[in-house]
């Protein structure tokens, strides 16, 4: 359980990408706005041929996650945005535009991405909404596909747990 919460945070916080390039900075700018608008995360990951579920709640200033079942909540969006800043500084990240797709009847710009921390390598695809610049949809395969994490993004009707 350790082990994925840790995936899941990296997750969380080393998507954004470093590079200030302009396919990088647009991945990077909508992965930030994640932590500033109410967004639910619905995530799969199959970690070391474990298949398991998540889910995070972005809303009113704090993260929620849900691990076996029970919700907690242990960081604010402003740490998370800290930790991502401080991520930048240390990763090597590229991006990539690749083509336009539609998703759940929006129009999305897919970038690949490839980053290089301290502590993983990872590529992945994000479909970005281009009406709202937010993201609807990541997946990430680390340690060339060792682990594989599916993320689905959804922005209405955002609460936090009960």
């Amino acid at each position: 359980m350790e082990t994925t919460r840790k995936i899941l945070l990296y997750m969380l916080i080393s998507a954004a990408p470093v590079v200030a390039q302009d396919d990088c900075k647009m991945v990077m700018d909508a992965l930030t706005k994640v932590f500033e608008t109410p967004t639910n995360a619905y995530i799969t990951m199959d970690i070391t041929g474990k298949s398991q579920t998540g889910e995070s709640i972005f809303t009113g200033g704090l993260v929620y996650a849900k691990y076996d079942g029970k919700w907690s909540s242990g960081s604010t969006t402003q740490e998370m945005n800290q930790l991502t800043e401080k991520n930048r500084k240390n990763n090597k990240t590229t991006c990539r535009y690749l083509n336009d797709e539609l998703i759940n009847g929006e129009i999305t710009a897919v970038y690949s991405v490839h980053e290089v921390s301290p502590k993983a390598t990872s590529d992945s695809k994000t479909w970005i909404s281009k009406s709202k610049g937010l993201p609807l949809r990541s997946v990430t395969d680390l340690d060339a596909g060792k682990n594989h994490i599916s993320t689905r993004y959804e922005y209405g009707n955002v609460r936090p747990p009960m």
